[in-house]
């Protein structure tokens, strides 16, 4: 099996963006944004999925993941151009967009400001607006005290942050094994596998390596007002994917999105979790092409 590689280009201001990447001048371009925690190394580890569909591929670290330099108080907007940078970077006109989870709230920013370069956006198990009047009511309780504490008590959120990164750092193995076991049964099953176990793994360590730093300012741009009344994106085929045992990103959030974008096509598993992008990864690939 081929495996990705390691990249990464330089940005107008000099910063670093980090990537993982396979395929050189295959027809169908995906650009993945990884979740909040995570890193662009949690992405299926296997490259004959995307052989099949004939996919150039690029899973992008936000700033401060992976190897991409730490940005101070970037907004999610800040975090799209730069993805527009890399697309020119490559030559790439157009490609399909697939965020999951916190990345599925990112990847709707970058549609938004660069529609004409998106030809499908499908947002699996995706965030919605933390911050915004219309999504008070059904946000998460985690996700409502990530708001919460950023906006009284930053201070606290940073030094959370920082102590997890040195958890994982000292306590691997038990950090890890702790994880695990607070998950839904239906993702503890996509966890424990050894070749999965691995790549969620390399994520978390990955997004955590500089002192939580990273995650922190994540937390930040997520957190901004988001206004969720502009118009929705013309000529985007929108898909979106939900599992019904999900406690990260509920039924009721994908709801949100459903209403949102009225003309998606709505994908609801109710044996999986959060991680169903792992589990049902050649089905995303394929509708992510699949034409109306």
């Amino acid at each position: 099996m081929k495996e990705y590689n390691d990249s990464f280009i330089r940005l107008q201001d000099n910063r670093k963006l980090s990537f993982l990447s396979y395929g050189d001048t295959n027809e169908n371009t995906v650009i993945f944004f990884h979740g909040f925690g995570s890193s662009a190394s949690s992405i299926h580890p296997d490259t004959k999925i995307l052989d099949k569909y004939n996919v150039r591929f690029f899973a992008i670290n936000r700033p401060g993941y992976g190897e991409s330099d730490v940005k101070i108080k970037y907004s999610m907007e800040d975090f799209a151009d730069s993805i527009n940078e890399l697309l020119i970077a490559k030559g790439i006109e157009k490609a399909s967009i697939i965020g999951w989870s916190a990345g599925g709230l990112y990847s709707q920013v970058f549609t938004g400001k660069y529609s004409e370069k998106v030809t499908s956006l499908n947002l699996i198990s995706s965030a919605i607006p933390l911050n915004s009047n219309q999504t008070t009511k059904i946000l998460p309780a985690n996700w409502k005290s990530i708001v919460n504490m950023n906006k009284y008590i930053p201070l606290m959120t940073k030094l959370y942050f920082k102590s997890l990164s040195k958890k994982i750092t000292n306590n691997l193995d038990s950090t890890i094994h702790k994880s695990i076991q607070q998950m839904v049964e239906e993702d503890k099953k996509v966890a424990v596998d050894p070749i999965m176990m691995s790549v969620i793994i390399k994520g978390a360590v990955e997004s955590y390596h500089n002192k939580g730093i990273g995650v922190y300012y994540d937390a930040l741009a997520l957190c901004q007002k988001f206004d969720d009344k502009r118009s929705p994106f013309l000529n985007v085929k929108v898909n979106i994917w939900q599992g019904g045992k999900d406690t990260i990103w509920t039924s009721e959030t994908s709801n949100y999105l459903r209403e949102k974008y009225s003309n998606s096509t709505y994908s609801f598993i109710d044996n999986e979790g959060h991680l169903l992008y792992l589990s049902h990864w050649d089905e995303i690939l394929k509708k992510s092409f699949k034409t109306p």
